[in-house]
């Protein structure tokens, strides 16, 4: 019997989350850079193993999505917070992750600083200290960087049934 596992990927508009879904799951051969706003919500399967899949939802990231948040993460075992690396950008996403942190309680939480390859990015460790919860960085738009969304994610559940046991 095939176990699902739900992992939630919230953050502002522009961060990356719809990219990052379409790199892990190579539902994409190509990898589009144009932004295409989320209406509501989006969602992608990682296969871990033949008893293990992971269900990526997307929870768009436009203020009038937000309504949606609580709902959608909702039997989360680990929540990604997509951010862009830039120091505005970061800001805004630790005032989300303040604005959720009842419904984060308890959840594992790491951060992805996207667009590393962006002029006037944060390293991944500065952003890490803003936020407060393990950082990595990434760019979403390199078809390169799959093995490493795919290991942040497994690491991430991993370390979540390591504490759990």
């Amino acid at each position: 019997m095939t176990e699902y596992v739900k992992v939630a990927l919230m953050g502002s508009g522009y961060a990356g989350k719809s990219t990052l879904i379409k790199l892990l799951t190579d539902r994409e051969a190509r990898l589009d850079s144009n932004y295409v706003p989320t209406a509501g919500m989006d969602c992608g399967t990682i296969t871990l193993d033949r008893t293990t899949k992971v269900s990526l939802v997307e929870m768009g990231g436009q203020s009038h999505f937000e309504f949606l948040w609580p709902d959608l993460l909702k039997g989360s075992k680990m929540v990604v917070v997509v951010t862009e690396s830039t120091p505005k950008a970061v800001l805004k996403t630790r005032q989300l992750l303040q604005k959720y942190r009842e419904q984060l309680a308890g959840l594992q939480v790491i951060a992805i600083a996207n667009k590393q390859d962006v002029s006037g990015s944060m390293r991944p460790e500065s952003v890490q200290d803003l936020l407060g919860v393990p950082t990595f960085g990434m760019v979403a738009i390199d078809p390169k960087q799959r093995v490493n969304g795919y290991r942040v994610i497994v690491d991430g559940l991993r370390q979540l049934c390591h504490v759990a046991a």
